[in-house]
């Protein structure tokens, strides 16, 4: 809760209150008035002087509720979009593993409904909040100037009332989790069985299938009625109590008349502010509700994100090893080893073996990505825990995103179009890039579904060069690509990342022999090795000689 209070402005927040403040004070400053020149016997001098009375209190409350809904209205942006940022950030800090068990979906719906209860839970305190103690407290000087018996009263029938709601909102939760399950139960079921209506068919079961789903709809209908019920029958009370404080006042004003003394401006301040007290009252059950709300989302989150560590960024280094390193996605998948690994700044190594291997999850051990089963990596001899090599990975799965050519290709950064074009031109891209409707402008659609695959793959490394890192990972750069493309991408990779270090999973004898290092799989297990090129035409290029580790 704490991290969450920080995104809040602090200047807007205490806006908000002084404008929202001036706005309940005017409001029922307005019952005030009504009651004050409201007295027997009605003047036109006290009518003007109510009126003008009416209308700056208007005029004041319009002007504070727009301004007051302005500085909500930009609270809420902000509010919003500080905590996807925060949430952001904690994902950033979460293993490969825990990021691929995530369920997108869930976890932005997650996000959306606490921004959304955050917000509604300031908007409602400062609003809501703020007006029932105003009003509480002008209520409570008008009925202890008419009878501190009334006021006693009154101050006891409003707190049972609130204390009524909020063992409402407790109950309702109860049920409602017994309804949400009954629902779950009856959707289930009945999809099951549509998605299966061959299977009903041909084994004539239509008659088993309705008779489950009446069991299960009525199982629903039950518990709802019951929910329904107990609600039904809390709103009363709590309905039958506000209507009690109400006739608590009038029968005070009853006595007072009946007294001989003026009891019309009780009666027309009372009849203006009860409604308002019994809106406020019903808005503090709405702040408790989402209170409630707000902590069982928050609660959700914090379990998906109970594990996430902050991660080290290592952007310098002079070698990287890996040692008896052990990995294995499930407990019944084929054992990955590494017995040693070693990654000399300056360095080019390939990694090669047949599919399935382990090639690609060697990288991503190396970068960080996964956690180690077995083994250490040491970065400069030194053992590192949670951290990750600073590096540019251009992966064969070519993540982009939803923008411009432009934004995909400098994430941020002030690269020259100049820059950009030569970069397009050694690429191969240049014809294509003159038929696109905005030029770097144009966007490329979800995950690039506007390229080919090609398009996409060149696309990645020019990205790569432009972020211009000391470290690369390469996983089959080129596996899209025609002869022409990949020899125009092999040779910006060795003009351009020369002086880099980079490790490089291909099948292409044309990138390894960009490579001063050998490491092959076999039998899931990395391997290195030592190649003799005997000729450059051969489509078998190499002997290996492996020695061990």
């Amino acid at each position: 809760m704490k991290e969450l209070v920080k995104v809040i402005s602090k200047k807007l927040f205490i806006y908000s209150i002084i404008f929202n403040t001036v706005y309940s004070i005017a409001n029922y400053g307005e019952a005030f008035a009504l009651s004050y020149f409201g007295t027997s016997p009605l003047t036109l001098d006290k009518l003007i002087k109510l009126a003008i009375c009416i209308a700056i209190t208007r005029i004041i409350m319009l002007i504070t509720s727009k301004i007051g809904s302005y500085i909500d209205g930009i609270n809420n942006v902000k509010t919003q979009t500080q905590i996807q940022k925060h949430y952001f950030n904690k994902l950033q800090s979460m293993s490969m593993e825990q990021i691929t068990n995530i369920h997108t979906g869930y976890i932005h719906k997650l996000i959306t409904n606490l921004s959304f209860y955050f917000f509604e839970m300031t908007w409602q305190f400062e609003i809501n909040v703020i007006s029932l103690i105003i009003g509480g407290i002008s209520i409570l000087i008008m009925v202890c100037k008419q009878s501190i018996f009334t006021g006693l009263i009154c101050i006891v029938i409003s707190a049972l009332a609130v204390y009524l709601k909020y063992i409402m909102i407790k109950n309702k939760q109860k049920c409602q989790k017994k309804v949400n399950e009954s629902e779950s139960k009856y959707n289930a079921t009945f999809i099951d069985f549509i998605q299966n209506i061959i299977a009903v068919r041909k084994l004539n079961i239509s008659k088993f299938c309705n008779d489950k789903i009446t069991e299960n709809s009525e199982e629903y209908l039950n518990v709802t009625k019951l929910n329904e019920k107990k609600r039904s029958m809390a709103n009363g009370v709590f309905t039958s109590l506000m209507d009690c404080l109400l006739l608590v006042v009038i029968i005070s004003t009853i006595i007072m008349v009946s007294n001989g003394e003026d009891g019309l401006p009780y009666l027309l301040f009372y009849l203006s502010t009860i409604g308002k007290l019994y809106a406020n009252l019903n808005s503090l059950v709405r702040l408790i509700d989402i209170t409630e709300r707000f902590k069982i989302t928050k609660k959700q989150l914090d379990d998906y994100f109970k594990d996430s560590k902050k991660i080290k960024l290592i952007n310098d280094f002079n070698n990287i090893k890996l040692k008896n390193v052990i990995f294995s996605y499930t407990k019944d998948s084929a054992k990955i080893k590494i017995p040693e690994f070693i990654l000399n700044k300056g360095d080019k190594v390939s990694i090669v073996g047949e599919s399935g291997q382990g090639k690609t999850t060697a990288m991503n051990i190396l970068a960080g990505l996964y956690p180690l089963e077995k083994g250490e990596m040491l970065v400069d001899n030194q053992l590192k825990k949670d951290c990750r090599m600073e590096l540019v990975f251009v992966s064969q799965e070519v993540e982009l995103f939803d923008l411009s050519i432009r934004d995909n290709l400098c994430l941020g950064k002030e690269i020259s179009e100049e820059k950009i074009m030569q970069l397009l031109e050694e690429a191969g891209l240049m014809n294509w890039y003159k038929e696109l409707p905005n030029g770097l402008e144009t966007k490329v659609g979800e995950k690039g579904i506007k390229l080919s695959a090609g398009q996409k793959q060149r696309l990645n490394l020019i990205r790569g060069i432009l972020i211009d890192k000391e470290l690369y990972f390469f996983d089959e750069p080129t596996s899209n690509l025609d002869a022409i493309s990949e020899e125009k991408i092999t040779n910006m990779i060795e003009k351009y990342l020369k002086n880099k270090t980079f490790v490089i999973v291909t099948h292409r004898p044309r990138l390894e022999q960009l490579c001063n290092k050998h490491y092959v799989f076999e039998e899931h297990m990395m391997k290195e090795v030592i190649k003799l090129w005997d000729s450059w035409d051969s489509p078998n290029l190499s002997h290996f000689f492996c020695r061990k580790m």
